[in-house]
């Protein structure tokens, strides 16, 4: 009995999974306009109604993005940078590499349509105060892991830095995805490097 539970609730996980990933294109091929039950439905290959049962409304369409988002962004986050926690002394090429590395992987599918949906539910917060917060704590989740990072290349103000390293990343991801008519493939690496050596805080 109890590993039919625990198969159950495997199965159940999943079904909430595929949903979301299923809101995620929905919202980045058809817009806030598009993110319907049915829409929904479609894109994830169930019948009629079946994310209903999950989800029974929209708000919860959007929340279960959102978890989705957060947390496959926070893997993607962590495969480049965790390792680089604490570490002293990490020369400033690694850390261009990392942060030219990331821009990349998140400015690729299946990253690409998380961001596209990203800034379709960034929309939404302005108007949303729950939403609103949820995307506060998560960029400021991001911001705190950045700090680790920026404090082991001898920054004076390591939290102001790790507030612009994440505005860059957040600009060159915007740049990438939603702005240029180009990708920016060759010239990452310098621009970052750049911006990092230019670098002077001051309080």
């Amino acid at each position: 009995m109890a590993r039919t539970k625990a198969t159950d609730s495997g199965t159940r996980v999943e079904r909430r999974q595929m949903i979301a990933a299923a809101v995620i294109d929905v919202l980045a091929e058809q817009g806030l306009r598009g993110l319907t039950h049915r829409a929904v439905d479609a894109a994830a290959g169930f019948g009629s109604g079946a994310v209903n049962y999950h989800a029974p409304t929209r708000a919860h369409l959007v929340h279960l993005a959102l978890e989705e988002l957060f947390a496959r962004d926070g893997v993607v986050a962590a495969t480049h940078f965790a390792d680089l926690i604490n570490t002293p002394q990490i020369p400033m090429p690694v850390v261009v590499d990392r942060m030219a590395a990331f821009v990349q992987e998140m400015t690729t599918p299946p990253a690409r349509q998380r961001v596209i949906a990203r800034h379709m539910l960034l929309a939404e917060a302005q108007r949303d105060p729950q939403i609103r917060a949820e995307f506060d704590a998560q960029r400021g989740a991001f911001v705190e892991f950045a700090a680790h990072i920026v404090a082991a290349l001898d920054h004076d103000y390591p939290a102001i830095t790790a507030e612009v390293v994440v505005i860059v990343i957040e600009g060159l991801i915007q740049r990438q995805v939603l702005i240029g008519a180009t990708p920016l493939t060759d010239s990452l690496h310098p621009i970052i490097a750049g911006l990092l050596r230019s670098w002077h805080i001051e309080q």
